[in-house]
């Protein structure tokens, strides 16, 4: 989708104000600045002060002072309100942080909010786009306009369906905090017909939130959020008591939930009580290879119902073949980018040139991967770039942008050649994510995610409430493993490592020269030189179940000590699937192009390349079979064969 014409208004009226060193009055900038000009003068008006407005979020600081021969008018000027973090304010380990507190955003609905922090991020040169899963946070439309209406300290109105009310009903909130606990978001803040403070759940709030006036009442101080729900006595007052989980887990595997859960690399079963399963099925269906949930408890039988329905939807012939999906409508996948505002294609056609002025000339299909658009979207975004400019001074002061050859540079528009403030909402939105990202086993250490949440909570407004990131001061030995692994990439040496490859049973102990560094999905993948197999292989943090230096004499041999399993997973190439409507995110995920539509199923019919069978496999098992497998066949019978084997006994 192209920028629309607005945003080529504000992107010019942004570069004619912050190139003036005298100001301009408004008649001035109305006439200069194309777009303005289709307008009656009383919409003139009213547009350039919501234009003011929207520079102002954009990170512009904008001023006026009247004109010197003429008091009685005033002209206008702004300015790049840089932001306090720079490039060097992060280190390379919280800039993968940054990118993955990023990504933990449902990039499907956060829409304009999400756009701006991914294009902000880019402006820093820390790049979100590349490889992005399905976030853990803003699957609720709800999420967004309550950050906003937390930065703007106004009130809002939704409807509510309370775990003790079968219909919803509207409520009029002053927003106070809004804070991720196990993976579920909370909003709590003043409810103005109840006269008292009130805790909601977002994924109950069943309309899009409006904003209503601003808010009066003072935020009072309160202990967080996840304090608040453990003091209620019970999370979820609708959930019953259950009885203990257990939990089985196949040796060296799922190392994250082990850490979790307090297992060594070696045990096998801990007996859970209901009241630390918060989160554990979401986990549990991440391993679905080495993991299973026994006993009488909701979970466990939940988990043993949709292990049974996924074999059953994969067992015997498909329902449907892609060759008869082919005669289906064609479809186009609802990208993030589409559903932005004018406000979002700004600050990433803004973060654009920011980007071109820091590097020179870039290749356009890696600029294109850093913010997350196709190459005929970034073409649009260039041709919007080239078009705008100082139209003050003519058609011979417009931006330059140079193309040649697969490569773009850009001549001009140097007032917004800097990285941009983010802004209130934006950073809280990050500091969720890195909330987020502690809960769900990410390999990042909690030190480092507290130092990260510190640098972020000083960009904030005082008195704003933030998320906080659970203490734990003692430093595992996951942890201790991989700065072991980042030492060593950070010297340019080598390090020996025990690694627990997800699709085979038992480990390898190698030799490894760490190349690079990247974190996708929440997790960091180290890029390494490998003795043993003498190339270069990816090896994620989370697998790593040991580490030892050079020399270390209490390093094991190097070896390969692992076996297949009777499943065929090793090598899967383009598989067809079938989705419904709950597990659209699969689509965004892997990264589905060829789209059809089943008629009257709702299910959309895709083409992938997974990037590992274990991500597919988890995919499958975490939609709890909202997907199935059409084609190809050994792969349906895959899927099968570990829906029906209980995996986690393997290896003992």
């Amino acid at each position: 989708m192209p920028p629309t014409h607005n945003v080529e208004r504000l992107l010019s009226l942004a570069l004619t104000l912050t190139s003036s060193t005298r100001g301009l009055t408004r008649e001035e900038i109305t006439e200069f600045v194309p777009g303005y000009d289709r307008m009656n003068p009383t919409s003139v008006r009213r547009q350039f002060a919501r234009d003011l407005a929207r520079l102002s979020r954009l990170g512009l600081d904008v001023s006026s002072h009247p004109d010197l021969v003429n008091p009685s008018t005033l002209r206008y000027t702004a300015s790049v309100r840089e932001g306090r973090a720079t490039t060097a304010s992060f280190t390379e380990t919280e800039r993968l942080m940054l990118a993955s507190a990023a990504a933990m955003w449902n990039a499907e609905s956060t829409g304009s909010l999400g756009a701006r922090i991914r294009a902000k991020l880019a402006s820093y040169g820390i790049s979100t786009a590349a490889e992005m899963a399905r976030g853990a946070l803003g699957s609720s439309p709800a999420t967004t306009p309550l950050l906003e209406a937390l930065e703007s300290r106004q009130s809002v109105v939704f409807s509510y369906r309370s775990s003790t009310s079968q219909n919803a009903q509207r409520r009029k909130v002053e927003p106070w905090a809004l804070d991720v606990v196990d993976g579920r978001e909370y909003l709590y803040g003043f409810d103005l017909e109840r006269e008292a403070p009130r805790l909601f759940r977002v994924s109950r709030i069943e309309s899009i939130p409006l904003e209503g006036p601003e808010a009066k009442h003072p935020r009072h101080a309160h202990p967080p959020i996840r304090e608040l729900l453990s003091e209620s006595g019970s999370r979820e007052d609708d959930e019953p008591q259950s009885p203990p989980i257990r939990v089985r887990i196949a040796p060296f595997k799922a190392l994250a939930l082990r850490t979790a859960l307090g297992l060594s690399a070696a045990e096998s079963v801990i007996d859970l009580p209901a009241s630390r399963a918060r989160g554990l099925l979401e986990s549990a269906w991440a391993e679905p290879l080495w993991v299973s949930l026994e006993g009488e408890s909701a979970l466990a039988l939940t988990w043993e119902r949709t292990r049974a329905r996924i074999a059953a939807l994969h067992a015997g012939s498909p329902s449907l073949t892609w060759e008869e999906a082919r005669s289906f409508e064609k479809i186009k996948l609802k990208r993030a980018r589409d559903v932005g505002s004018g406000e979002g294609e700004l600050t990433r056609l803004s973060a654009e040139i920011a980007y071109l002025h820091a590097h020179g000339e870039v290749d356009t299909a890696t600029m294109a991967k850093e913010f997350g658009l196709t190459n005929e979207e970034l073409e649009a975004d260039l041709d919007v770039i080239y078009n705008a400019g100082d139209y003050s001074r003519g058609y011979d002061d417009l931006v330059d942008v140079i193309r040649d050859d697969g490569y773009v540079s850009i001549s001009g528009a140097e007032s917004l050649a800097h990285p941009m403030q983010l802004s209130a909402s934006e950073t809280s939105a990050l500091l969720m994510g890195l909330e987020a990202l502690s809960e769900s086993g990410t390999s990042f250490p909690s030190e480092d995610l507290r130092g990260l949440t510190s640098k972020l909570t000083a960009l904030l407004p005082e008195g704003t409430a933030v998320a906080e990131v659970p203490s734990d001061p003692t430093p595992t030995q996951e942890t201790e493993a991989l700065r072991r692994v980042l030492r060593a990439h950070a010297r340019g040496g080598s390090v020996r490592i025990m690694y627990s490859p997800p699709t085979r049973e038992g480990v390898s102990v190698r030799d490894i020269a760490p190349l690079e560094v990247s974190s996708r999905y929440g997790m960091l993948y180290i890029r390494a030189y490998c003795e043993l197999s003498e190339a270069e292989r990816e090896f994620r943090s989370d697998r790593i179940v040991e580490s030892w230096a050079p020399g270390d004499p209490y390093a094991p041999e190097i070896g390969d000590r692992t076996t297949p399993l009777s499943f065929p997973l090793e090598e899967w190439p383009s598989v067809t699937l079938a989705i419904g409507h709950k597990a659209r995110w699969v689509l965004e995920a892997f990264g589905a192009k060829d789209l059809r539509a089943e008629p009257d199923s709702g299910r959309i019919i895709a083409r992938i390349a997974p990037s590992s069978p274990h991500a597919l496999l988890a995919a499958v098992f975490e939609t709890g079979g909202e997907v199935e497998i059409l084609d190809p066949d050994h792969i349906r019978e895959a899927v099968r064969g570990v829906a029906e084997t209980k995996v986690a006994h393997l290896g003992e």
